[in-house]
Parts: structure tokens; C-alpha cells; sequence
């Protein structure tokens, strides 16, 4: 995704400051130059008005006396000053005098004053004239407008230097330093505090509440993300256990809790294999409670369940914990996997079962009367030839042998170990 031009922030303040600090410059410079002209301008006119009055007093005396030389002394020293261009003096005897440059005349400022007579003032004796030049006065005008332009540039280098150091100092560069660290930041890192780099001085102000709120962010962020580590722990925990538990629903039997048919087919070719391979022995009992189905009739599935129960049980108590396991085969069928079991060993272990069952299986039915159970079993020992079907089939044989030959009993007997008859 593409972005438009990074516009910095600073830069943009520079131009919008500057802008302002223009304009009031602007502003109050032509205020200054319009208060220097008024000043300037009135300046002038006191010191051509003292010039007068300095040399009024010598002016009377001189056209009061009649003498024209020192008239034009006068004339001469008045005109020595650069703001007068021509001077004509007017006697009330109808003599006039005159000085200067006449081609300023029609350009210049008149003006005009009353010479009094040296004995009494409120009598005049004649006027003077002044034609003021009027370049002087925009000399000094322009002089003061250059002047006043000069600071007008130099204030303004001076505040836009000063704005735009201390902007990318303030401003520009902590920001920069934060969109960097957010820019640059990983996943992995969320717990690396944003730390800029600032002056103490500058005092607590936006850009540190931007980081405090950053900080807040993280710390929530990492407090979200332990409480959702947390939460996915316990859920991988508990789905987990349920996978674990459903493996294990899907693997045993769920009335007696022995293993099923389905565990016995994915396990037991693995059994053979490793008795094969290490030459180990191993052995298979195939058992059946007799007249199971005569049980179902006349007392019922429950009472049907309830010995299917307390067999399984007396099953499991002759078993070597993780070594032999059991597997409900089907109805009332369970075989026993004997691993480093000889066929001896197996008809002996059979052999208890079926006395404990004889011996301690009963139930008592509701009606007082008490339901004794027995079991038949067959027995077989893995040769190197036999597979899983050999072996059960074998195993199958010898307990049809043992149910046909009158039930409650362990077939092959001791000593006998070739099959039955087909």
C-alpha cells in the first residue's frame, strides 16, 4: 500500500509560524515606518522652525538698521543648513532679499514667518521665507525605511532559526525517535520500553503523555497476551485431556473398561511382530462365560451387565500391569494378551480365573436368589508361523473344544497341546 509524502510536522509548523510571524512583522513595521515618517516629518519642520527662530532676532536687527551686508550674511548662514534650499526676505519698506537655488522653489515647501521689530515685538518689520527641499526629507524617510527593513529581515532570519531548532528539537526529532521505535518494533519485543532521547528542562508537555499512553499500550498489550498464553494453555490442556479421553473412549470397552475389538486389531499385529523379532513368547486366552445368553432371558441385561462387570474385574486381577492387557471381544468374549507367556504359564493363569469365577462369581438377584457364574477358556501359544487370525483362530478352537467338552474348564489341558479336531 502506498503512502503520500511525509509531510513533517515541524515543517509544517515552520511554515504556518512563519506565515503569522510575517504578517506581524509586516504589520508592526509599517506601523513603525508610518510613526517614524510622522516623527520625521515633524522633526523637520521643529528644526526648520528653530532655524527661524535662531536667526529672526539678527534678521530684525539687521533690516531694522538698514544693512543689506549683514541680510545676506544671515541669508548665507540659513542657507547653510541642508534642509533649506531658498530663502527670501521681504522688508516692510519694500526691500527684498533672496538666497539659495531658485528652480526649488516651485517644488519645495514655503514656508512663511513674521520678522518682529527689535523694540517691540508685536510689530513686524518684514518676513522671511523658507522653501524647505523636500529631498532631505524623503532621504531621511528612505534612510529610516531601509533601516526599518534591515531589522524586519534580520528578526525574521532570527525567529525562523530559532522556531525551526527548537520545533526539530522539541518536536521533529522525539517524534521521529517514536515512529522509528514503532516502526522497528517486533512481536517479540513488545516489553522494550520506549525511552527518548530529551532535554530534562522542557518539562512534562504533550509528547510525554504520547509516551506515557504507549506504555500504558504495551503493558496492556503484554497483560493481554499472558492472559490469552494462559488461556491457550488451558485449553490445549484441556483439549488435551479430551482428545486423551476420547482416544480412550474410542479404544475401550465402555461397560467393562477393557480394551475393544478395534484396539486389538491396530495393536496386536505389533505384538507378534515384537515377539517374532526377539524371539519372545507370547499367548492368548480365549474366554466366554458360560450361558451368558440364558442369563439375558431369564434375569435380564441388567443383571446380564452386572456379570459382565465382575468378570472383567476378575480378569484384570490376574494381569501384570503394563505387560498383559484384555480386550472384550465381542458379547461375552474376552481374550487375554499374555506377552513373555509360555503356554504352561497361560493354562495356569487361565486356570486360576476359572476357579476364582467358579469359586467367588455370583450375583444376587432381587429376589433373594443368588446367580453363580463359570467361564470357559481356550488357550493358544504363538508360533513362528501364525498371524493374528492363525493365533485367535487357534485360540477360538480350543475354547469351542473346552464349551463342547461340557464348559467351566481351561482347554488344552496340561500336556496337551496339539489342536483339536476340526
Amino acid at each position: 500500500m502506498s503512502h503520500p509524502p511525509l509531510q513533517p510536522i515541524a515543517s509544517l509548523l515552520i511554515r504556518r509560524v512563519f506565515k503569522w510571524v510575517i504578517l506581524c512583522v509586516v504589520c508592526i513595521s509599517s506601523l513603525q515606518a508610518w510613526l517614524n515618517y510622522r516623527a520625521i516629518e515633524t522633526n523637520f519642520n521643529m528644526a526648520v522652525a528653530d532655524v527661524a527662530r535662531a536667526n529672526l532676532p539678527l534678521l530684525s536687527v539687521a533690516i531694522w538698521d538698514i544693512e543689506p551686508q549683514t541680510i545676506q550674511k544671515q541669508i548665507a548662514q540659513i542657507l547653510k543648513n541642508p534642509s533649506i534650499a531658498y530663502v527670501a526676505i521681504t522688508a516692510s519698506t519694500g526691500q527684498q532679499f533672496t538666497g539659495g537655488d531658485n528652480n526649488r522653489v516651485a517644488s519645495g515647501q514655503h514656508m512663511v514667518f513674521e520678522i518682529p521689530a527689535p523694540a517691540d515685538a508685536s510689530t513686524s518689520v518684514g518676513k522671511v521665507e523658507f522653501v524647505v527641499d523636500q529631498t532631505v526629507l524623503r532621504k531621511e524617510l528612505l534612510r529610516s525605511f531601509i533601516i526599518i527593513i534591515i531589522e524586519v529581515v534580520i528578526l525574521s532570519v532570527f525567529i525562523f532559526v530559532a522556531v525551526v531548532a527548537i520545533l526539530r528539537r522539541d518536536l521533529e526529532k522525539p517524534m521521529r525517535q517514536l515512529a522509528d521505535f514503532v516502526k522497528n518494533l517486533q512481536a517479540n519485543q513488545l516489553s522494550t520500553k520506549l525511552e527518548l532521547k530529551r532535554i530534562p528542562e522542557n518539562g512534562y508537555n504533550e509528547i510525554d503523555l504520547v509516551v506515557d499512553g504507549f506504555r500504558t499500550m504495551q503493558d496492556s498489550l503484554q497483560k493481554h497476551i499472558a492472559n490469552q498464553d494462559a488461556l491457550v494453555a488451558e485449553r490445549t490442556s484441556q483439549l488435551e485431556a479430551a482428545m486423551k479421553s476420547l482416544k480412550q473412549l474410542s479404544i475401550t470397552d465402555g461397560l467393562t473398561s477393557c480394551y475393544n475389538r478395534l484396539l486389538f486389531n491396530e495393536r496386536m499385529p505389533a505384538e507378534i511382530q515384537r515377539a517374532v523379532r526377539y524371539q519372545r513368547q507370547l499367548s492368548l486366552v480365549f474366554c466366554d462365560i458360560d450361558f451368558f445368553k440364558r442369563i439375558n432371558d431369564e434375569h435380564g441385561h441388567a443383571a446380564g451387565d452386572q456379570v459382565l462387570l465382575t468378570f472383567a474385574q476378575s480378569l484384570a486381577k490376574e494381569l501384570r500391569v503394563d505387560v498383559d492387557w484384555v480386550v472384550r471381544y465381542g458379547g461375552e468374549e474376552f481374550i487375554m494378551v499374555l506377552p513373555e507367556t509360555k503356554l504352561i504359564a497361560a493354562l495356569e493363569v487361565a486356570e486360576r480365573i476359572r476357579r476364582q469365577v467358579e469359586r467367588h462369581l455370583f450375583i444376587r438377584m432381587p429376589d433373594g436368589k443368588v446367580l453363580r457364574v463359570t467361564a470357559s477358556f481356550g488357550v493358544s501359544e504363538l508360533l513362528a508361523t501364525d498371524t493374528v487370525e492363525s493365533l485367535v483362530h487357534r485360540a477360538d478352537k480350543w475354547l469351542y473344544f473346552a464349551k463342547s467338552n461340557g464348559r467351566n474348564q481351561v482347554q488344552p489341558i496340561d500336556h496337551l497341546i496339539s489342536a483339536p479336531a476340526e
